[in-house]
């Protein structure tokens, strides 16, 4: 036998244990079980940017490899992931969120094919009572400013689009940023209220009119925070 026919039949058999292995592999049972809950504030859930930009950390206790599972929130301020039975631990992503790190506590969570899990936070700020209305082609927006842990505002945003999906980094009609005088909106109770806009010659608002579907939403951006805290999504058309 020569040296061609034996390394013939070295790769062969290399390939076939990699085939093997990866059917083994593609063999395990997948995850069925589910944790899911809210990122609340008194029983409430938050009001969130979504698109995979805010997240919790699971952690898996009894395995080498400590790395965390990221556990995305929805804008809705809900969030679900499956996996494996096991005991977990459940914490928010430091630096990822408009909400305090103080009392920022691990939770443990027991999972046996369901767990629903809420994790209570403290935001430094609420828009409340939000008020988004259309008159014609102009916009009139305001809300409350519900103070909880905050220390300044950096800026509010009123964000305008033709899904209901929308944040500070998804929109598709129009996007306003107020940063002027925000020291006089820092306290609990103060109401913001927007200018009012004419989109007349805004085309995409022009033909959201048309297509008869336009939403809005606002937005408060938190000192020192690297998300914002919003309102609900608010539909106009």
């Amino acid at each position: 036998m020569n040296m061609k026919t034996i390394s013939k039949i070295l790769s062969t058999l290399v390939l076939s244990a990699l085939v093997l292995t990866s059917c083994m592999k593609d063999n395990y049972d997948a995850p069925t079980s589910i944790i899911q809950g809210r990122v609340t504030y008194n029983g409430e859930p938050l009001q969130l940017r979504g698109n995979e930009a805010v997240k919790l950390q699971l952690y898996q206790r009894g395995y080498e490899k400590h790395d965390p599972v990221d556990v995305f929130v929805n804008q809705n301020g809900e969030y679900s992931v499956c996996i494996f039975d096991g005991q977990y631990q459940l914490i928010t992503k430091a630096g990822n969120s408009p909400w305090s790190a103080a009392g920022r506590d691990t939770i443990e969570v027991t999972l046996r094919g369901h767990a629903t899990q809420d994790v209570e936070v403290t935001p430094y700020y609420l828009v409340n009572d939000a008020k988004i209305t259309l008159s014609g082609n102009t916009v009139n927006a305001s809300f409350t400013v519900n103070k909880v842990a905050g220390t300044g505002i950096d800026r509010i945003i009123l964000l305008l689009g033709t899904m209901q999906f929308l944040s500070d980094g998804e929109y598709n009609v129009g996007r306003f940023d107020d940063a002027d005088n925000m020291g006089s909106y820092d306290a609990d109770g103060a109401v913001y209220t927007f200018a009012p806009r004419d989109y007349t010659d805004n085309q995409m608002f022009q033909t959201a009119l048309l297509r008869g579907t336009l939403f809005a939403r606002i937005c408060l951006w938190p000192s020192g925070s690297d998300q914002g805290i919003y309102s609900k999504v608010i539909r106009l058309k």
